[in-house]
């Protein structure tokens, strides 16, 4: 951090003022709170703590406040930087920092009367003795960002308890001297750096004369660094008088197989402690080696490493691949085995079981069937008769269809998917046959006239229309139902349905008859004139083309103005047309 000059306070105590570039100060007397407010780092400058211009308030500031905005707390802005400096800020006993606040300098509450702080996430590191020799207590909560502890920084603390993050940088004797501490937990991974000491660099000590501690439970191992060279052991060690003058401790349980380092004097042996371990580990080998392990001081205790990965590796798996009844069972040993874990009396026997029910239950895992609806939708479109298109076209059809294979289970979900694309385009493709022709002749007797024959199709859209003298031939027409309807002059129209559904033509003749000419004939006489007249007394009814015959009139009934019309005809009285 850059220099910056620090302003020498007058002779009138002042209650605001400058503390950084863009950072103030203020006080308000009535409470005893002096609040840091603004943006960015206090004076960086590496000075005695008597050059703040709120020093002459020491005796007055009760709490400490710093507003969100402001990223650091200076070295030495609130702490005695020699030890014949006078006493830093004794009545400051509470401490609130914003999650703004990154870094807090070496020295910073040194010797203060801080009984407790409230961290923020956001803060990173915590520089060397920045706390160290206050009147904290109780237990001390650490942000979740912070990652880097300096070297004594809260040394000769009143603390009961500490959570370390996984990961961070601990420097020398960072916890030394805390006669309050009865228990710690040591996290997995962390960079154990050494205590400099003039132009020396001695062990981490990080625990160092905590007279009270009972018990150490240790997760894994770190990086040390040891002695002047600063050299490293870059597997899993515990630094080197980690625990010395921790006269009370009494157990020692470590929840490593591997741990790989560990110094004569990592951990203090005046009180026997016990050791709790993994039988034939790699962590006993290295505890033997270093000579604490004797044949009284040592238990075993269940090595739970690899149930641990099982639940772990069980619960991240992807469950909806897979049937529910065969995921009630993992997740009925998932439980189990953290049930197992959470047991501190579980024997090895109980471990390995638990193990085994979830690699079992993993291995049993049934993938559920893959989702055919897509393909069921494809199939419907399959058109009833296929006969109606070329072969070529309809063997795709068949292929796409008899390939789809009804097995597959829902990890073969885009293969399952590709065959119902397979079917829609074969479906899409389909080509009707080539276009077919209706032909036929038309009788009818006692025309001398062409007729013309209409075919629409099953929509009544009319689609061919053809005038002939007896024969009619009606082309290019595509397979389907159609009518054909037959017209001639003085002739009742006829309409046939048909079906173009095989190669080549069609045959349909058709039978005109005029107007009147019931039976025929090709003659209207009195034999037509008694048809209709049966017809219209209701003694022999007509039917189809025989009722529009003898319906001259078009009225849609045959009356006996049909008849009397049909008889005037067959008399030579008056001719229909």
């Amino acid at each position: 951090m850059t220099a910056a000059a620090i302003p020498v306070f007058a002779e009138s105590t002042p209650i605001s003022g400058m503390c950084g570039e863009t950072a103030t100060w203020s006080f308000d007397e009535s409470t005893g709170v002096l609040t840091i407010s603004g943006k960015g780092d206090m004076y960086t400058s590496y000075t005695p703590v008597d050059q703040w211009e709120y020093y002459p308030l020491r005796d007055n500031v009760k709490e400490l406040v710093v507003e969100e905005g402001v990223t650091s707390i200076s070295a030495y802005a609130f702490g005695q930087r020699e030890y014949r400096d006078p006493s830093a800020y004794p009545n400051l006993t509470k401490l609130k920092l914003p999650s703004s606040v990154k870094i807090i300098g070496e020295g910073a509450f040194k010797k203060a009367g801080l009984t407790s702080i409230e961290f923020s996430d956001g803060l990173e590191t915590i520089e060397k003795e920045a706390f160290s020799d206050t009147s904290l207590s109780g237990d001390l909560f650490l942000s979740q960002t912070l990652n880097t502890i300096g070297q004594l920084a809260f040394s000769n603390t009143g603390i009961t308890s500490v959570n370390l993050n996984e990961g961070m940088t601990i420097g020398g004797q960072a916890f030394s001297g805390c006669n309050s501490l009865e228990e710690v937990t040591i996290p997995y991974d962390l960079y154990y750096l050494g205590t400099n000491t003039a132009n020396m660099v001695r062990a981490n000590a990080a625990f160092f004369d905590c007279k009270n501690l009972k018990k150490v439970v240790i997760l894994g191992g770190g990086i040390v660094h040891i002695n002047l060279s600063g050299s490293e052991y870059p597997d899993n060690g515990l630094a080197q008088d980690m625990f010395m003058g921790c006269t009370s401790l009494k157990e020692v349980t470590i929840k490593s197989d591997n741990i790989s380092y560990v110094d004569s004097g990592t951990f203090d042996m005046t009180s026997n402690p016990v050791f709790y371990i993994y039988k034939n580990s790699t962590t006993e080998a290295t505890l033997r080696d270093a000579g604490y392990l004797t044949d009284s001081n040592v238990v075993y205790i269940a090595n739970k490493t690899v149930l641990e990965g099982a639940v772990k590796s069980a619960e991240e798996m992807d469950k909806s691949l897979y049937t529910s009844k065969s995921v009630d069972t993992l997740n009925k040993a998932i439980e189990a085995g953290k049930a197992t874990i959470a047991d501190e009396d579980a024997s090895q026997a109980d471990v390995d079981n638990a193990v085994k029910a979830i690699n079992d239950a993993v291995a049993a895992l049934t993938y559920r069937t893959a989702d055919y609806t897509a393909v069921d939708a494809a199939l419907e479109k399959v058109p009833d008769d296929l006969s109606v298109y070329t072969d070529e076209t309809v063997a795709a059809v068949t292929e796409a269809v008899e390939s789809v294979d009804r097995t597959k289970n829902i990890t073969d979900q885009v293969a399952v998917d590709g065959y119902a694309k397979a079917i829609e385009d074969a479906v899409a493709a389909l080509k009707l046959k080539p276009l077919l022709a209706v032909s036929g002749t038309v009788i009818a007797l006692g025309v001398d006239t062409e007729v013309t024959v209409t075919v629409t199709d099953a929509d009544g859209k009319v689609v061919a229309e053809v005038t002939a003298d007896g024969k009619y031939t009606v082309s290019d027409l595509e397979y389907g139902e159609y009518v054909i309807t037959v017209i001639a002059k003085n002739c009742a129209p006829r309409s046939y349905g048909i079906t173009v559904a095989a190669d080549g033509e069609a045959t349909l003749d058709a039978e005109m008859h005029l107007y009147g000419d019931i039976n025929g004939d090709g003659q209207i006489t009195t034999a037509d004139v008694g048809l209709a007249n049966a017809h219209a007394r209701g003694t022999s009814m007509l039917k189809g083309y025989d009722f529009d015959v003898a319906d001259v009139t078009s009225d849609g009934e045959v009356t006996t103005a049909d008849v009397g019309a049909i008889n005037s005809h067959a008399q030579s009285v008056r001719a229909l047309w």
